[in-house]
């Protein structure tokens, strides 16, 4: 994959040397490391001999909002001067976790990818959703955080209100060293949603509870609730939200 970011270039050369002494068919290692481990077992302790831990098993999970290429669209900022370019039927993977997109340059099998910097918005065709998911910045974010000044959010509703979802990656360290590790020999990245309504120019962050939702919407809280008890409408799912939302837009 071909990337636009500057890396520096790491290269380790790790060099290894042993010699063998033979004396008929018996062979002894020597060197110092070898030296200390015979040493120290010859005295029946192996508290000084070097040991090598192989347990350790990489990296498990994957950056992606969804891990497969996906048809989609983009818009770029194409220079200073506020312009833009849309560019569609591009097949794009969204690094959550860098804050990255990668997308395959149309004709070939070549794969770039760049910052999100310069870009505006972008949809993709995920599977699980019947219409494109748009994935925009969200301005109000910043009043919450400043570090979500540049995350991407998808748009689940958009309407006088909106319902945003973060998909973040969280990394769990490989834990397995020490009497009371947790016996984890791989580092893992698993997905952190996060769920925001924002209404009358206010974001707020929820959770997927009736509580939580019309904490989010107080100017009409009191005819939304009447309305979901009288309608039940439990809110457990995405869709569930969608509905309290269309039906708040409609006050």
């Amino acid at each position: 994959m071909t990337s636009y970011f500057l890396k520096p270039v790491m290269t380790m050369s790790l060099a290894m040397g042993f010699t063998l002494l033979a004396q008929g068919q018996t062979s002894s290692p020597v060197g110092m490391n070898a030296q200390l481990n015979l040493q120290a077992l010859n005295r029946g302790s192996d508290s000084n001999v070097r040991l090598f831990d192989n347990r350790y098993q990489g990296m498990k999970g994957n950056p992606y909002f969804v891990n497969s290429w996906l048809p989609g669209s983009l818009v770029l900022k194409t220079d200073n001067t506020g312009k833009t370019e849309k560019y569609s039927n591009v097949l794009l993977k969204f690094d959550v976790y860098g804050n990255h997109l990668a997308a395959v340059i149309p004709g070939s099998k070549d794969t770039v990818l760049f910052s999100t910097s310069p870009v505006v918005s972008f949809h993709l065709d995920a599977p699980t959703n019947s219409q494109p998911i748009l994935f925009k910045r969200v301005p109000e974010a910043k009043a919450i955080d400043t570090k979500l000044a540049d995350v991407f959010f998808a748009v689940l509703y958009d309407g006088k209100s909106q319902l945003l979802k973060r998909v973040n990656k969280k990394k769990i360290e490989a834990n397995f060293k020490g009497p009371y590790s947790a016996g984890q020999t791989y580092d893992e990245l698993v997905d952190e949603v996060q769920y925001y309504v924002l209404a009358n120019g206010k974001l707020e962050r929820v959770k997927l509870n009736r509580k939580s939702l019309l904490e989010a919407i107080p100017d009409k809280a009191e005819k939304v609730k009447s309305w979901m008890t009288a309608q039940k409408v439990n809110i457990d799912k995405e869709e569930d939200v969608v509905k309290v939302l269309t039906f708040y837009d409609s006050l």
